[in-house]
């Protein structure tokens, strides 16, 4: 399926009112059985027109974000069990992570790993849910909304591309996900579309991150580079041109910088940043601190939008709209209109509130210049911050002579001429900021370019990444605590880390990084090492301050237990330039690939 066949669709954002658009709402209406009954603008819809004790229902809205919240550890441990000990961990040369006899070490709350006598982990598909989902802490809760999302995206979708004439095996799936995501929080995103019924295989799920989908649709959507210091225009898929992805969305901002290579392709040049900035928190603190100033207690306004929701957010998204016009200097308030609805249930304490709070006025909400800009201030210096982190490595790795760095605005809140305004002038003469067309859709319209023809040649690794090993002890560099003796008669040390990827590497998206492992002991039928990451360039031990446990790589070696003990080494290959960190072993001796498999902790 090509993305010339991405149409935008016909959805309901109001009642009575479609509007074109190729983006749907992140929402679900969940009855009191556990079923979808509304995705997407249409569940806001029924929402807002149903009585809300009818059948239980429950509205469902931004949950992606909530994936950012830890597990709880209950639902993590439960039916989880140590591994076999004939599984232990060992190498020969690069040694593994633990002697034969001890259990592995496990971090509370982290996601089962453990294998079976059957063969190495396999996660058990379900995408039913059988507990009220209001009754599930928000990292769970979260899930189970994502896949029942999906579930609904994807019948959706497949329905409406078999009407175009295609079936499922023309279709590449891709969804996206923040820049600051963890592995772990992208392995979720990818079980839950699994459970949702999405293909499984890799190259036919795919996984692109925000920031990065969005500057391939600047790149083909014409954006103009104007030249500088005589030299011609451009644009953004000109060799040697730099620029920083600012992803303003809902939920959060991400920033990623590349440059393009002598191939048009992009290389990522800096370590991705951003936190949960985005224009959501802006409206957070509307509600929160303007709203409940204008009607005096947060009860009032709890109470309003229980009472009248359909009336409560048309007063939200007044200010929605007039946000997004709204500059500094600006010298007149805004007008919100109090909906009818409301301005029946305001009582005479509030009435006398808004009159004394607002110069007499008490049938609208005004909201000052100063009022305006405090809110935006919710967030904005943060993003700055981030922009000026972003800019200092971009000038540490610019060459001499070389075009000032752009700065690509893109998601919906780089509409908001404020945001535009405020970035434009905190860079000053340090850089230039450019807005594509259409910045809410460039993430969309990205993804769906990237799926169709990746163009990352290299991405930066955010953190130094190795693996817990056994080598031989070093007399006065090793401490004694962390010596035993193997079955060979070697002395070994335990929590070493063995390096595999540093810090601030650039890692071409076809890399892979090749270590040879062997099981310590001739026992063992299979390798289990533990995932560390780390802050440090270079750190010994798994145990120092930096080390952080991120995941486990289970290799089965039962294929080849007839070889022996010495021939038994394996080709451990990392992958950490694509989107999500992949692995797949083979066996040195006979160049078999054997069954191995990569699961990130989420206690990280």
């Amino acid at each position: 399926m090509g993305v010339d066949d991405v149409k935008p669709t016909l959805v309901t954002a109001w009642p009575g009112q479609t509007v074109e658009s190729p983006k749907n709402l992140t929402a679900l209406l969940i009855d009191g059985e556990q079923e979808v009954a509304g995705w997407g603008y249409e569940a806001r819809f029924q929402a807002l027109t149903r009585r809300p004790s009818a059948g239980g229902l429950r509205y469902f809205t931004g949950f992606k974000m909530d994936l950012m919240h830890r597990p709880a550890p209950a639902a993590e441990l439960e039916g989880e069990r140590a591994p076999d000990e004939d599984e232990g961990d060992g190498s020969r040369e690069q040694y593994a992570s633990e002697p034969v006899g001890t259990e592995p070490q496990r971090d509370p709350g982290a996601t089962s790993l453990a294998g079976s006598e059957e063969g190495p982990y396999e996660e058990e598909v379900r995408s039913e849910v059988s507990v009220d989902l209001k009754d599930l802490p928000p990292r769970e809760r979260s899930e189970a909304l994502i896949t029942l999302y999906l579930q609904h995206l994807y019948r959706r979708a497949l329905e409406e591309a078999q009407r175009w004439g295609y079936g499922p095996d023309d279709i590449r799936w891709c969804l996206t996900v923040p820049a600051i995501w963890t592995d772990e929080q992208k392995q979720v995103m990818r079980d839950c579309a699994i459970r949702a019924g999405l293909p499984a295989e890799d190259g036919r799920l795919v996984l692109a991150i925000e920031p990065e989908a969005a500057a391939h649709y600047a790149r083909t959507s014409g954006v103009n580079v104007p030249g500088e210091q005589g030299m011609e225009d451009s644009d953004l898929q000109t060799p040697g041109c730099r620029f920083v992805v600012v992803d303003c969305g809902g939920g959060t901002i991400d920033l990623t910088q590349y440059e393009i290579d002598a191939e048009g392709r992009m290389v990522e040049t800096g370590v991705p940043t951003g936190g949960p900035y985005g224009a959501e928190e802006i409206n957070r603190a509307f509600r929160e601190r303007l709203l409940v100033d204008r009607f005096g207690k947060a009860e009032t306004v709890d109470s309003l939008e229980a009472k009248c929701p359909e009336a409560f957010l048309d007063l939200c998204e007044q200010w929605e709209r007039s946000k997004l016009d709204f500059t500094a200097d600006r010298t007149s308030p805004f007008y919100l209109n109090i909906p009818t609805a409301i301005d029946r249930t305001l009582g005479t304490t509030v009435r006398k509130r808004l009159t004394r709070k607002q110069d007499g006025v008490n049938d609208q909400i005004v909201v000052t210049v100063k009022e305006a800009v405090e809110l935006f201030d919710t967030v904005v210096p943060e993003i700055l911050d981030l922009i000026d982190g972003q800019l200092k490595d971009a000038e540490n790795l610019a060459s001499a002579g070389s075009p000032r760095p752009l700065i690509l605005l893109v998601g919906g809140f780089a509409a908001s001429r404020f945001l535009q305004n405020a970035v434009t002038s905190h860079v000053g003469g340090r850089a230039r900021v450019l807005v594509p067309p259409d910045p809410a859709a460039a993430v969309l319209h990205g993804a769906a370019l990237f799926a169709y023809e990746p163009r990352i040649r290299a991405r930066r690794s955010r953190l130094t990444y190795g693996v817990a090993i056994s080598a031989v002890f070093e007399e006065g560099v090793d401490p004694e605590e962390l010596a035993y003796v193997d079955s060979f008669g070697t002395k070994r040390c335990r929590n070493r880390f063995s390096k595999v990827v540093t810090r601030g590497d650039l890692v071409d998206t076809e890399e892979e990084s090749h270590h040879t492992f062997c099981p310590v002991e001739p026992t063992n039928t299979g390798l289990t090492l533990d995932l560390y990451s780390s802050t440090a360039n270079s750190p010994r031990y798994i145990t120092d301050g930096d080390c952080t446990k991120i995941g486990r790589i289970r290799v089965d070696l039962r294929k080849v237990m007839e070889f022996a003990h010495k021939e038994r080494d394996v080709s451990l290959y990392l992958r950490f330039g694509e989107t999500q960190i992949k692995a797949r072993a083979v066996v040195k001796k006979s160049g078999e690939e054997v069954s191995s498999t990569l699961r990130f902790l989420s206690d990280y």
